[in-house]
Parts: structure tokens; sequence; C-alpha cells
């Protein structure tokens, strides 16, 4: 994973790690996407999803909305 300090230092939560590391392998990516790669339900995503976005670990692009990692989180 190229981000284990973000992993290390900031998240604690399980499917939060598998999040980020997803969007670590993959890059930009739809929701859709992350929910069903890690067979996750779409309000359990979108809970997490918002969690790491209102704590500055991931962002997401305008429209069509992708979340990436955001390379300026420490």
């Amino acid at each position: 994973m190229k981000n284990d300090s973000i992993r290390m230092t900031k998240v604690k939560d399980k499917t939060e790690l598998e999040i980020i590391e997803f969007l670590d392998e993959n890059g930009p990516s739809f929701l859709g996407e992350v929910v069903k790669n890690l067979k996750l339900s779409y309000s359990k995503g979108l809970k997490h999803t918002n969690k790491l976005l209102s704590r500055g670990i991931i962002k997401h692009s305008d429209p069509p909305l992708q979340y990436e990692l955001n390379s300026d989180a420490k």
C-alpha cells in the first residue's frame, strides 16, 4: 500500500481501511465500484466514504462523482 501513513495514523475501522486499500490499488472509482468489489451495502459504503471525506483522507471529483485518495492527507 502506497499510503501506509494514512492507514497507520488516522484509520482504525476495518471497512474504511478496505476502502482506502481499494482506492490505492484501483485509482479513482465510483461508489458503486467500491461497494461491489468490497461486497458492502450501498448505505454502508456511503457512510464510510463520507467519514473518510470529512476527515480529508479521500476526495471526490465533480460529476461524475469518483472517489480517490487525497494525496494531501497527512
